[in-house]
């Protein structure tokens, strides 16, 4: 998740100042005990430097919710992507625990940095998933927003329906990814082992991708032949 966040932010002009907190830290400070808080004090962050942070935090390990903290207006947002739940109360103890947070870093650090912000709950309006495993999809959907509205806030998160959104975000985490030219968007190895007897490359007429065709399960005799146009199943299903 925060890999595809980190895709999105490093296309921002302004997402130095957006901080990306990873869910485990997240998860720690908003239900961890004071002996776990206290291992997560990113004693090398200085919070001072950024306008904002984002993160998502997992429920029980069956559940996603997303995470907004807006330095520049003191409000914290806990955005739940499942309807029922009460996301200014959320908030509100999201804001308490932060609180506490940075001025356990103070205590600790003798780091100043975000402990005057007197943090209030928010609320975001946005639609819900429908089904009960796309709360994933829905929270990284929401911090793209974010990351695309900043440094203003979100007035609303409006998520399509989920049928294809799992494609077009590996769509971009693919797109995103490593050297298309240099190693295989399959396997994400530049060379096969000295022992694969099919060392065979393929590239994608559309996309430019490079494959090992035995990474592909291709046999010898499917291979196009030279000059003949080869497509791979991401441009196919995105055409």
């Amino acid at each position: 998740m925060e890999c595809y966040i980190r895709g999105i932010l490093n296309l921002k002009d302004n997402a130095g100042r957006l901080y990306l907190l990873d869910h485990y830290t997240m998860g720690v400070i908003l239900h961890g005990t004071r002996e776990q808080i206290a291992r997560q004090e990113l004693k090398k962050v200085t919070f001072d430097l950024y306008d904002g942070a984002i993160g998502f935090v997992n429920i029980r390990n069956v559940h996603w919710k997303f995470v907004y903290l807006h330095a520049l207006s003191n409000h914290i947002y806990v955005v739940d992507p499942l309807q029922g739940s009460n996301e200014v109360e959320d908030s509100r103890k999201a804001a308490y625990k932060f609180g506490e947070y940075f001025k356990m870093r103070r205590n600790r650090l003798g780091k100043e940095d975000w402990v005057s912000i007197k943090w209030q709950p928010g609320k975001i309006t946005h639609t819900f998933q429908k089904d009960a495993t796309s709360c994933g999809a829905f929270v990284m959907q929401m911090a793209k927003m974010t990351v695309k509205e900043f440094p203003k806030i979100p007035k609303t998160f409006h998520i399509k329906s989920s049928q294809h959104l799992r494609r077009d975000m590996a769509e971009e985490i693919l797109r995103g990814s490593v050297s298309k030219d240099d190693f295989c968007s399959f396997c994400g190895i530049e060379d096969l082992p000295t022992t694969a007897v099919d060392a065979v490359w393929i590239q994608c007429e559309t996309c430019g991708r490079w494959f090992h065709t035995q990474c592909l399960g291709m046999p010898a005799a499917r291979i196009p032949k030279k000059n003949t146009p080869w497509y791979c199943v991401l441009c196919i299903l995105t055409n």
